[in-house]
């Protein structure tokens, strides 16, 4: 299964929510705009409807005329602002700017009644219009006439799209400054959730055996959880170091019974009983030292050990085992160089390599050890024949040796191996630069913080 940002799934979340909530607010806000500038606009029609009221004129041939309205518009054909007077079965009267072109509009029989239009000029422009009936004349002469005012519709819709496009630019800064501050906040947030997960990765390192600060009450049961499996792992891993080393001095006087034994069947002549007893014996002293070493191996708890000090410790012990000829040591590991291993560990795994090559070393053992921002690395090299590399493997198995009359059982390589897996290390067999073989272990570095 695929995992999944937390810090990611809040981010998404919220760009979802303001996106929402922008949107709705930008077709809100529009729409109450348009609305709004709309009714300004049928505000000043209804100023020029009462302005052509009030200038309207019968002359003495009883036709209808309208004096001059302030506005210059009302003047400029096609100009975007309009009037007309319409009597039944009379010409109408039109402003100047209608270009003898009428404004359909639909009868209008209530007197005084202000209707609003959303129509078009005689050129075919989208006008809104604002309209009324008067009654002039007596009640037995009464005249009825319609007035209309008119206005480009486009007019609004440029207002209108103006608004829109600098509040869109608006809405876009602020989704952007909203983002942002979301970040900070989740960020923030998850912050003591990020210390938590690098002290669990100190612990697994080996740097811490609990976690220990102050976090938020809400993560600190699950913190609280964690420190009792610690410590209940860190009990259990004791009761069986001891189980196992209270097996190994166990079983360690039947061992070397069982060998005394087969050395008695050799004495007698029985080569081939007490071959199959060695055999037996060798096999099961592998499988012990193995588990032995796996159990030992102290993770998550421990602190990581200097590199540097345990080299030397160890090459000063392993130089002074027996040897027909000398043999150069040369350790070059710096003292900034920290391992994942604690001291016992270490110094178990750099002993069985350090004493692999003193067995097979012409005349030079290197120890070099360095590091980068990844990982850092231990190299154990000698001047010996070396393995060839499709014998790296096998001789990484069990009991595997590749000269039965060179001292030794078979069991160190293969325990160091274990070793550096249960840390999570490598552990790799090489060419060494000096002829004979390199073995390697390699470790991705922990920054604790």
């Amino acid at each position: 299964m695929k995992s999944f940002s937390l810090s990611l799934r809040l981010i998404l979340l919220a760009c979802v929510s303001i996106s929402l909530a922008l949107a709705a607010t930008g077709f809100f806000l529009n729409k109450q705009f348009y609305n709004y500038f709309e009714e300004r606009i049928y505000s000043e029609l209804d100023q020029y409807l009462k302005q052509v009221t009030a200038r309207i004129v019968i002359n003495p041939d009883n036709s209808i005329s309208v004096q001059p309205l302030p506005d210059p518009r009302f003047t400029l054909p096609f100009s975007g602002l309009y009037w007309q007077v319409t009597e039944e079965g009379q010409e109408p009267v039109l402003s100047r700017s209608l270009w003898g072109k009428t404004i359909d509009l639909p009868p209008n029989t209530t007197p005084g009644e202000e209707i609003r239009h959303a129509t078009t000029a005689g050129n075919g422009v989208p006008v809104l219009a604002l309209g009324w009936t008067i009654l002039l004349g007596d009640e037995d002469d009464r005249r009825a006439l319609s007035l209309t005012v008119a206005v480009d519709k486009s007019e609004v819709d440029e207002a209108a799209a103006g608004f829109r496009l600098a509040f869109l630019q608006w809405l876009s800064l602020m989704f952007l400054a909203l983002i942002l501050a979301s970040w900070i906040q989740v960020r923030l947030g998850l912050a003591p959730l990020e210390a938590i997960r690098r002290k669990v990765e100190q612990v697994r390192s080996g740097t811490r055996d609990r976690l220990e600060g102050r976090f938020p009450r809400e993560v600190q049961p699950l913190v609280q959880e964690v420190n009792e499996l610690l410590d209940l792992h860190r009990i259990s891993l004791a009761e069986a170091r001891a189980r196992a080393s209270d097996l190994a001095h166990g079983l360690k006087t039947p061992l070397t019974v069982m060998l005394a034994l087969a050395r008695d069947l050799r004495a007698k002549g029985d080569e081939t009983g007490a071959k199959d007893i060695e055999e037996q014996v060798e096999s099961m002293r592998h499988y012990i030292e193995r588990e032995l070493a796996r159990v030992r191996t102290k993770t998550p708890a421990g602190n990581g050990a200097k590199a540097a000090p345990v080299a030397a410790k160890m090459v000063s012990a392993i130089e002074r085992f027996p040897r027909e000829t000398p043999l150069e040591w040369q350790v070059d590991v710096p003292d900034t160089l920290v391992t994942p291993f604690d001291e016992h560990d270490l110094s178990e795994m750099l002993g069985n390599t350090l004493d692999n090559a003193r067995k097979w070393a012409k005349s030079i053992v290197r120890v070099v050890g360095g590091h980068n921002n990844v990982s850092a690395f231990l190299r154990i090299e000698d001047d010996g024949p070396g393995v060839p590399e499709d014998l790296f493997d096998s001789i990484l198995e069990r009991g595997e040796r590749l000269d039965p009359d060179v001292q030794g059982q078979g069991l160190g390589l293969a325990i160091c191996a274990d070793m550096a897996a249960a840390y999570g290390a490598a552990f790799s067999l090489g060419r060494s630069e000096l002829g004979g073989l390199a073995v390697e272990i390699r470790w991705d570095r922990q920054n604790p913080q």
